[in-house]
């Protein structure tokens, strides 16, 4: 579901009506985008799997579980305001114009090492933290 709304908006804010096209890191700016955006499927796809890992560790424990979920949402919610802080744009104003065409790449990078980041943070502290 996430990744579908990422397209969406990478499509919205490229400008692009058709398909995305292939990455092509030294192609054309839609094609470095689209490199952009399979890193931060790649990184998303890792969360998940790092997310999916640590609940199962702790499976007998409900309170956790929700607790964990808990925090996933509200992370989710600070990267979102993190983002719109690291690349802000006015209501009414077009990040193409703000930005240029290079901003889906630029702001997909963004969430790839915003993501990385909170991999690594549940990985140390949930899963190769000596508590378990």
């Amino acid at each position: 579901m996430m990744r579908l709304a990422f397209i969406l908006v990478l499509a919205a804010l490229s400008g692009a009506v058709a398909a995305q096209p292939a990455c092509n890191p030294d192609g054309t700016q839609q094609e470095m985008n689209a490199c952009a955006f399979d890193e931060y499927a790649a990184a998303d796809a890792e969360l998940n799997r790092v997310y999916r890992a640590v609940l199962a560790s702790r499976a007998g424990d409900a309170v956790f579980a929700e607790r964990l979920r808990a925090a996933q949402r509200l992370w989710i919610r600070l990267r979102d305001a993190d983002l719109d802080a690291e690349f802000p744009i006015a209501e009414g104003e077009d990040p193409r114009i703000e930005y240029g065409s290079i901003y889906p790449l630029e702001r997909a990078a963004a969430m790839t090492r915003m993501t990385r980041e909170r991999t690594r943070y549940l990985r140390e502290q949930w899963l190769d933290d000596a508590r378990r």
